[in-house]
């Protein structure tokens, strides 16, 4: 199950590793070195006496679900998550921005990646730093917790201890998640990269316990569960969206559209209550805008794969060869012309 908005699944996170600031650069490359140089190599862990044996079963199965990223799924192969570093609560975390009375997020530009709408820092009380100052000049922001990240630099990118705490179906995900960036990457179109990367790993990782465990399995049947729960939670997110557009877009005062979206935070706090999926954090365009950037248009990303007979390798080369200059036009025309 996709954790978005409560803790995300993770980023493409050159955004970590450069950025125009020196002291920005120095923070953010001494934290990613640190969870390289921690990290060991799964399969020396895997024959160490020492280790529990349910760490174990959980690393290899991460193991297992690289293989079916890689040989079945047809996902580019990497050293990626081949080894583990420890790690205590979120990995990193990132600072998201909105205006008051819009739905479009703040962009940062970095090296490799081009525009992205977060930023990412190592320690949580800058990242609150960050936040408080884009409030003070008038933005909604958030910080949010990251459970992983992808970088596409030449260094391989461990797999934090914690991911191995949750269900197995949640860490299979996590793994094909983050392994589609490094196979699909838009530059400038974060939207559709991290759309993308959602659909393949809930879609690869139901396949993955489907052929692991059964298709009967207890373990897919509880993955399938959670993400029941995620659908109705995006949905009800979706619904808040649609009224903040329907507001911003219309022609009352910047003071009225203030007031009024309060009426809607409101309704929403409420509608995500009513389902049992209290958001956790203030409700606000930022936050609403962080959860839609994993769960845009995921129906076309489903189309497209039911139409190719759920084959991986028809699939991702078709997300592959999509027009970089609108890749989310670009599938709606594709799945257009299979109707």
């Amino acid at each position: 199950m996709s954790l978005a908005v409560r803790v995300l699944p993770g980023l493409a996170a050159a955004a970590f590793l450069c950025a125009c600031s020196p002291v920005y650069v120095a923070q953010v490359a001494a934290g990613h070195a640190g969870l390289l140089w921690r990290s060991r190599g799964i399969a020396a862990v895997l024959r160490d006496p020492a280790v529990p044996a349910p760490s174990k079963e959980k690393l290899q199965l991460a193991l297992a679900a690289r293989e079916f990223a890689f040989d079945r799924m047809g996902l580019r192969k990497t050293r990626d998550y081949s080894t583990v570093t420890p790690v205590r609560g979120a990995v990193t975390y990132v600072v998201e921005a909105c205006p008051r009375t819009s739905l479009r997020s703040y962009q940062w530009w970095f090296p490799f990646v081009g525009k992205v709408p977060y930023k990412g820092y190592f320690l949580k009380a800058r990242a609150v730093r960050e936040m408080r100052d884009f409030v003070s000049r008038g933005f909604d922001a958030r910080v949010g917790a990251v459970a992983a990240y992808h970088t596409p630099l030449w260094f391989a990118d461990p797999l934090p201890s914690n991911a191995l705490d949750g269900p197995s179906g949640e860490l299979a995900e996590l793994l094909i998640h983050e392994l589609t960036h490094g196979t699909i990457w838009f530059k400038d179109d974060v939207d559709f990269d991290e759309s993308a990367a959602t659909f393949v790993g809930e879609e690869g990782a139901a396949d993955f316990l489907a052929q692991r465990f059964g298709p009967d399995s207890a373990e897919l049947k509880d993955y399938r569960r959670g993400l029941v729960r995620e659908q109705a939670f995006s949905a009800a997110m979706g619904e808040i969206y649609d009224r903040l557009a329907a507001l911003y877009a219309g022609g009352a005062s910047e003071a009225e559209k203030l007031a009024r979206r309060e009426e809607v935070f409101a309704w929403g706090r409420q509608r995500l209550e009513g389902i049992g999926q209290p958001l956790g954090e203030p409700l606000n365009n930022a936050a609403v805008l962080a959860h839609r950037l994993y769960t845009n248009d995921l129906d076309l990303f489903r189309a497209l794969h039911e139409r190719n007979g759920r084959d991986w390798k028809k699939t991702l080369p078709a997300l592959q060869g999509l027009d970089r200059r609108g890749p989310f036009a670009a599938l709606r025309r594709l799945v257009a012309e299979n109707i």
